[in-house]
């Protein structure tokens, strides 16, 4: 989730890149002019294995391969300005298709065969098939090589195998508008990106693996509340698949949606240390019943934080009792300062409290739970989240 305080650095870090790309375009123009072996070659490496080293710290940050890949091609365009850099994702049925792409032929290559291609035949499909790189210095006279459309198809072309636990998973494409586009020093760029895209993808493979044994915990933690109250556990459900839509509506990440769907099952795990008989009360609870009931938010806080896989979420667990208002428990916060996964899980859990029969009342319509969401829009609720739950709804 972007912070205000983090725009300035990366306005500084988009300056330094453009003052980076245009040596890095001087030193290219250098070699092709000069050939191998020239003054200018090993600078020139020098600065390419610094965008690569670069490029690796970044993607260590990502999650998602989409995200991965887009992170890829746009740091190779905005550095060398090809005709064409995209990824390729090999899948089980044969087909390598178009994960992300940058350049002057990114606008138009969705009319063409780049989108989606059988592995059985382009320059790409032979790499992909092979793992091993091609440097075509002209296209025209590699016999694997598909014509699109010769007012746009490009001259040169290098493609490297993107290799994932030791199995191609894609292809990295560059091309260029003329021929001999690409010099040896830039084959040692491309393959270099693409061992770190092919690390960052492993990395990423096995943190969804982990996760995948992090739920396997978390549904242990929530049939602990559920063997105390059905209504609570079955709730954590639905409020969680709906506040990963509004998070993914508000435009977060795959990464921070998905931990907002995260926050949203633990957000009342604290009623484990609720009293079975405030829990499951029939009726209204009293002054004291309630202090004891709020009570849990603050615990739940407190447990998710001692688990280091969900450490993260804790804050958002704490807050999620909170209102836009400050009226909220147990620290007040009011608008911003409640993390935004906390509002998200806050809108959509007034939502499903009100659909939802409970002890003291019977449930209320959708149409009847928007009705309310936009009364207290503003006040009890962030009223964009308010807004875009209800889009969400409707839709």
């Amino acid at each position: 989730m972007v912070e205000l305080t983090t725009v300035k650095p990366r306005l500084a870090g988009a300056h330094e890149r453009r003052v980076r790309a245009e040596a890095l375009r001087r030193h290219r123009e250098e070699v092709r002019a000069r050939g191998a072996g020239s003054a200018g070659e090993l600078s020139y490496l020098r600065a390419q294995l610094r965008v690569a080293a670069s490029l690796t710290t970044r993607l260590a940050a990502a999650r998602e391969p989409r995200e991965m890949a887009s992170q890829v091609v746009d740091e190779l365009h905005e550095c060398f300005s090809f005709y064409l850099a995209a990824i390729q994702q090999l899948h089980d049925d044969g087909t390598l298709r178009l994960v992300a792409a940058r350049g002057r032929l990114a606008a138009v290559m969705e009319e063409f065969l780049l989108i989606e291609q059988p592995v059985a035949s382009g320059v790409n499909g032979r790499v992909a098939r092979s793992g091993v790189t091609a440097l075509v210095g002209d296209t025209r006279s590699d016999p694997d090589y598909i014509v699109r459309d010769p007012g746009t198809d490009p001259r040169s072309e290098l493609s490297v195998p993107i290799v994932v636990d030791g199995s191609v998973w894609g292809v990295l494409n560059i091309e260029g508008a003329e021929r001999d586009a690409f010099a040896e020093v830039d084959v040692v760029l491309v393959e270099a990106v693409a061992a770190s895209l092919g690390s960052a993808l492993h990395r990423a493979r096995l943190v969804e693996e982990l996760e995948g044994a992090f739920s396997t915990t978390l549904a242990l933690l929530t049939s602990t509340v559920e063997a105390k109250d059905d209504y609570t556990a079955s709730h954590g459900e639905d409020v969680a698949e709906l506040a990963e839509r509004v998070a993914v509506r508000m435009a977060l990440t795959e990464s921070d949606a998905r931990d907002v769907r995260l926050a949203a099952m633990l957000h009342d795990i604290g009623k484990i240390a609720v009293p079975s008989e405030i829990l499951l009360k029939p009726g209204p609870l009293n002054d004291e019943e309630w202090v004891t009931m709020r009570g849990h938010a603050a615990a739940g806080g407190e447990l998710v934080a001692r688990i280091e896989a969900f450490a993260h979420l804790a804050p958002a667990v704490r807050a999620s009792h909170e209102r836009w208002d400050g009226e909220g428990y147990p620290d007040g916060l009011v608008r911003e300062k409640i993390p935004l996964a906390a509002r998200i899980i806050a809108a959509c859990d007034t939502y499903d409290a009100i659909v939802t029969d409970r002890p003291y009342r019977p449930a209320r319509t959708g149409g009847e739970a928007r009705e309310e969401l936009e009364r207290v829009a503003a006040s009890q609720l962030d009223p964009a989240v308010v807004a875009a739950l209800i889009d969400e709804l409707q839709a």
